[in-house]
């Protein structure tokens, strides 16, 4: 169960506020303390969660031994819904309808006796959800390393995401952040000493916005940086095409990470009109960006939103789907493994997990650096070039940085 074997597909949180730095016996104890069913507490929306170990759906005696992979913690939220399934509800008050309406020998309920048999209906299907006739049961893997700060959550979907939330808060008394595109970015940019930078960006297009179209950020919310996502995957596609197939990564003393890692995208291609006006194009294919239809949508102003990547970080390669906007992981398929032993084999894969991890978000910071930088408008001028054969790219200087400021850009 869980990251221990098989493809696995993952977003990110970051722990914010004061929180354990290892884990340790309060770590244990913690989570025994809100593992499943110890309080029974079942939200409003008739969900019941807790922590059990990677083992099977129904271990709750968590101790160090099924849970602990060297620096990681490797848990389970489990996540019950015990509620009537909506069909259920509607069928016992129609049920309870057809029996009023044959007791009165009327030809139609009135009002009243409606709004009964609805009460009826729901206080059956209540009873029953609370003896467990309904219970849906659901596991979702997450490991957690409490030195970076960061938690790794097997699951895609929001519902699940807020009550992992809930539930950390409630274990750890610390909060969880998404680490998504827009998150991720806003935290490189004070790396770089950039967030004033952040703050101010617009949605930067491969072509102009059309008349009447919306030329904003792609979003409804105008604090939303999530358009940074797909800016960098087609920057990542122009550098790809116009160099040697590699990109520089930001030096990153912890992981060890190599000067620039092999990436080559494949199987699969999501562009999406950032002015929502031409819609969707997906493709799936060996080599999806060499197809003449995503060539056109280039030109129609749409970017990739969605890609399939093979990356290559020193000897490791990493084949996976990149959400850009969501900065999240679908289907990663890492290196074999050496280790044969369990816990041992579970490290070795959360030690890729995180590798890979720290490979992208290296990436993003080289595509962050030039995108607030000084010379961007002459560099996004040639990616608007690439993109539309036959425009005018804008002028552009280079811009030079420290000696002793290491290279954050991406390899041309």
């Amino acid at each position: 169960m869980g990251f221990a074997s098989g493809r696995v597909s993952f977003r990110r949180f970051r722990i914010s506020g004061p929180h354990p730095k290892r884990v340790d016996d309060d770590v244990i104890e913690a989570l025994r303390g809100h593992a499943f069913g110890v309080e029974e507490v079942v939200s409003a929306d008739g969900v019941e969660t807790g922590w059990i170990a990677p083992t099977h759906l129904f271990d709750t005696a968590i101790d160090a031994g099924k849970v602990v992979a060297g620096p990681y913690l490797h848990v389970v939220m489990r996540l019950d819904n015990t509620s009537a399934p909506a069909a259920v509800v509607r069928s016992y008050r129609r049920m309870e309808e057809a029996a009023a309406l044959e007791a009165s020998g009327e030809e139609r309920l009135s009002k009243e006796e409606r709004r009964q048999a609805k009460e009826q209906a729901e206080a059956k299907a209540a009873k029953e959800a609370r003896q467990g006739r309904f219970r849906r049961f659901g596991t979702h893997p997450v490991f957690i390393d409490f030195e970076d700060g960061v938690v790794y959550f097997a699951s895609l979907g929001g519902s699940a995401g807020d009550k992992l939330r809930r539930l950390f808060a409630e274990t750890f008394e610390a909060a969880l952040e998404p680490l998504d595109a827009a998150e991720t970015a806003s935290i490189l940019s004070d790396q770089l000493g950039r967030h004033r930078s952040y703050e101010d960006a617009v949605a930067a297009h491969l072509v102009d916005a059309p008349a009447g179209g919306s030329g904003g950020n792609g979003s409804a919310d105008a604090v939303d940086r999530s358009f940074l996502g797909r800016e960098f995957l087609s920057w990542l596609w122009h550098g790809l095409e116009t160099s040697d197939g590699s990109v520089a990564l930001r030096a990153d003393g912890r992981r060890r990470l190599p000067k620039q890692a092999g990436v080559v995208f494949q199987k699969l291609l999501q562009l999406d009109c950032d002015f929502q006006a031409t819609g969707r194009n997906v493709l799936y294919a060996d080599g999806p960006t060499r197809a003449p239809e995503v060539r056109a949508a280039l030109r129609v102003g749409k970017q990739p939103v969605k890609a399939g990547l093979l990356m290559a970080v020193g000897p490791d390669e990493y084949s996976f789907v990149l959400d850009a906007a969501r900065w999240q992981v679908n289907g990663l398929e890492l290196p074999e493994c050496e280790e044969v032993q369990p816990t041992a084999r579970l490290e070795e894969r959360c030690r890729h997990i995180v590798r890979l991890s720290a490979a992208l978000d290296a990436m993003l910071a080289g595509f962050l650096d030039i995108r607030f930088g000084s010379d961007f408008a002459g560099a996004w001028g040639r990616v608007r070039q690439w993109a539309a054969p036959g425009r005018k790219a804008a002028s552009a200087t280079a811009r030079q940085e420290p000696d002793d400021q290491p290279s954050l850009r991406l390899a041309r």
